[in-house]
């Protein structure tokens, strides 16, 4: 049986809200990064093919990255954090989202427009979020079968079983579906504890990666111009040598 996660008191709490936090707004980040390198490619394949080899092996990392974070999310290791310990934890210290306790940490003017008994967590959404981050649910079994056949290790049975058809076992809808679950349960209970919501994207996050194309593609086009241009500077000199 997985045990609450061991804490002091509101800060440890904090302290794990915060680092869970960061994989629950990265995964999805890198997995729509993913993507747009995907349609980018074919944009801007003549651009992209000056350095088929980088592109390739950075589509590759930002997928695994995105895919190996959502992992962590939804752990079932009993000592690591997730979302499964994390409402563990938070269900046996109940007493950390008590009205006076929750006025303490945040804004004075949210705490003047508390209602008595809002921030405290409801057993019973705490024992339906529990089910819906643990193997036993169909999507999290995919992440999970995923991280210990293709992310953290490799199955030889599923390996020398392999006929050529792709064998991963999560779907791209399946890993955004995980990461929409995670963030609504999540954000669930940091507004509880300290009435904050994540924002779903990253800041400086839209339009970055169409950037990059942009400029690569400015980049090579000026280079291309200046190759013509010393072409046609080396041609006169050429013509008037000969005259």
């Amino acid at each position: 049986m997985t045990n609450p996660i061991n804490i002091s008191g509101d800060v440890d709490l904090e302290r794990l809200l915060t680092r869970l936090s960061d994989d629950i707004v990265k995964a999805p980040a890198f997995l729509r990064l993913y993507k747009d390198l995907g349609t980018l490619f074919g944009e801007y394949e003549k651009e992209a093919n000056h350095s088929h080899f980088f592109w390739s092996l950075t589509s590759d990392a930002v997928r695994e990255v995105g895919l190996i974070r959502i992992a962590r999310v939804f752990d079932q290791q009993e000592k690591a954090l997730s979302l499964r310990t994390l409402l563990l934890t938070i269900q046996a210290n109940h007493h950390l989202f008590e009205d006076e306790a929750v006025r303490k940490r945040v804004h004075p003017d949210y705490a003047k427009e508390m209602r008595p008994g809002t921030h405290s967590p409801d057993s019973k959404d705490i024992e339906a979020h529990l089910r819906i981050v643990t193997h036993d649910d169909p999507l999290v079994h995919k992440i999970i079968m995923w991280r210990n056949t293709l992310g953290a290790h490799i199955s030889p049975k599923r390996l020398l079983k392999w006929t050529g058809e792709e064998f991963d076992p999560l779907t791209p809808e399946d890993a955004f579906n995980l990461c929409d679950r995670a963030f609504k349960v999540f954000n669930h209970y940091s507004s509880l504890f300290q009435g904050v919501h994540y924002a779903r994207t990253v800041m400086g996050e839209e339009g970055s990666v169409e950037r990059v194309f942009e400029y690569l593609r400015l980049g090579i086009d000026a280079d291309q111009k200046h190759v013509e241009e010393e072409f046609l500077k080396w041609k006169d000199a050429a013509e008037k040598h000969r005259k």
